[in-house]
């Protein structure tokens, strides 16, 4: 199925669900073979820093870690808002 798809994630340990959350909907479109892309802002710049992701784990969801790791494998992309 041809498109792109892009989710914006604005949390990380302040909001671990609608982070995990976003990542699991990025992790359908990309197995979906949409070209699929995450924007972090906010709050969710930080899950772009080297382990920040490791210990957030929202019941019921594979680890957020796990999420960010399939979703790259998959050829999904990430980008973090600079300022």
């Amino acid at each position: 199925m041809p498109g792109s798809f892009c989710v914006s994630v604005t949390h990380s340990k302040d909001n671990a669900d609608k982070a995990t959350v976003g990542f699991v909907i990025a992790n359908a479109a990309v197995a979906s073979d949409k070209e699929t892309m995450v924007f972090l802002s906010i709050e969710g710049v930080r899950l772009s820093q080297k382990g920040f992701a490791d210990d957030i784990h929202e019941p019921g969801f594979a680890p957020l870690k796990d999420l960010i790791v399939c979703f790259v494998k998959a050829g999904g992309k990430i980008f973090v808002c600079s300022p």
